[in-house]
C-alpha cells in the first residue's frame, strides 16, 4: 500500500506535506502513532520507502512530515519569493507543534539528523518549558543518526583534530553541496559502499531537488545552543536513541551526548551510514528501534 499524502496549514498559510501509512493490521493491544522527522536536504519522502511500509507492517500507524520548505512542503513565503531557510530552531518547533496537535494520539516522534534538534527543542518545551505554552504530549522520543542538543559543532571540531581533509570533505559536502552533483560525494556523505548504484541515483535525485532551501541558518542556529537540560515532565517520556561509528555526519560520542541527555543507553548501529533509512542495513536498524518501540505505551 503506498502513504497517502495530504497538507497541514500552519496559522501563517504555510503548507507542510504529511504522508500517512495506516498500520496494517490492528495490533493486540494500542499503539501510538509514528511521526517521522527529517534532516538537511531531505523530505518525508526519505522514509516512504523503508522504513513507513516496515513499521506499518508491525503494526504502528506512520506519519511523515515534510519540514517547512523541504520535500512537497510550500517553498514560498507570503511575499511570493523561494525561502532562503525553512526557518528558525523555535519557528520549526512551533511548526512541528501544529503536526503532533493534529495527530489522532500522541505520537513517537522519531528524528534524523537535523531533524532531531526539533524533537529535542521540542522535548524541552513539554509542560510549558521555555515555549511558555504546554506542547501536544508526546508517547516517546527515538533520535536516529541525530545532532546532539549542543549541535554540529563539536562534532566538526572532532573531525578536524582528527583530519583536516576529512574536514573539508564533509564541508564541501554539505556547504558547497557537492552531494548533489557528484554520485561519489553523495554516497560519502549519506550511504554505504555497498548501496546499490541505482538505489544511489535515485536517492541523490531527491536529494538534490530538496537542497535549494537551507533547513536551518547555523550561524543562528548556535546562539541558542546548547539546549537547557530536559524538565521533569520530559524525562518520563520513553526515549531511545541510535547512531554508528560508520557515520561521517553525526559520530559516535555525538550520539553518546545525546544519549545522556536522554538519560538512555546508545544503541550501536555498526556498518550503517548516515541515512539509516534508505542504507543497506536499513532494515537491521529498523527492527532494533521496533524491538524498542513494542515496549512502550500508549500515553493518553
Amino acid at each position: 500500500m503506498a502513504a497517502g499524502s495530504s497538507f497541514i496549514t500552519l496559522p501563517d498559510g504555510m503548507q507542510l506535506e504529511l504522508l500517512h501509512l495506516p498500520a496494517a493490521s490492528a495490533a493486540a493491544s494500542p499503539r501510538p502513532p509514528l511521526l517521522f522527522i527529517h534532516g538537511s536536504f531531505h523530505g518525508a519522502w526519505c522514509w516512504q520507502e523503508r522504513w513507513m511500509p516496515y513499521f506499518a507492517a508491525a503494526g504502528y500507524d506512520s506519519y511523515a512530515v515534510s519540514i517547512r520548505g523541504q520535500g512537497g512542503s510550500d517553498r514560498t513565503g507570503a511575499d511570493g519569493k523561494q525561502l532562503a531557510v525553512s526557518g528558525d530552531l523555535q519557528s520549526l518547533t512551533d511548526d512541528l507543534a501544529h503536526v503532533v496537535a493534529a495527530l489522532p494520539s500522541p505520537p513517537i516522534l522519531v528524528a534524523h539528523s537535523f531533524g532531531a534538534l526539533l524533537a529535542e527543542k521540542y522535548a524541552t518545551e513539554l509542560g510549558g518549558g521555555g515555549s511558555g505554552s504546554a506542547r501536544p504530549p508526546l508517547a516517546g522520543i527515538a533520535v536516529v543518526c541525530g545532532v546532539p542538543p549542543s549541535g554540529n559543532k563539536t562534532i566538526i571540531l572532532r573531525v578536524c583534530k582528527t583530519s583536516l581533509v576529512l574536514a573539508w570533505r564533509i564541508t564541501w559536502a554539505f556547504v558547497g553541496k557537492s552531494f548533489a552533483r557528484s554520485l561519489d560525494e553523495c554516497r560519502f556523505a549519506f550511504f554505504s559502499e555497498d548501496l546499490p548504484r541505482g538505489d544511489l541515483i535515485r536517492y541523490q535525485a531527491q536529494l538534490a531537488a530538496c537542497s535549494p532551501v537551507r533547513l536551518l541558518d547555523l550561524a543562528s542556529l548556535n546562539k541558542v545552543l546548547p539546549l537547557p537540560q530536559l524538565p521533569a515532565v520530559a524525562r518520563s517520556v520513553p526515549a531511545f536513541v541510535a547512531g554508528s561509528p560508520d557515520d561521517i555526519v553525526v559520530d559516535w560520542p555525538a550520539v553518546e551526548e545525546t544519549a545522556s541527555w536522554f538519560g538512555v543507553q546508545p544503541v550501536r548501529w555498526d556498518c550503517t551510514a548516515h541515512d539509516c533509512m534508505l542504507d543497506t542495513r536499513w532494515e537491521a536498524a529498523a527492527a532494533s528501534l521496533c524491538a524498542w518501540l513494542d515496549t512502550v505505551q500508549t500515553r493518553a
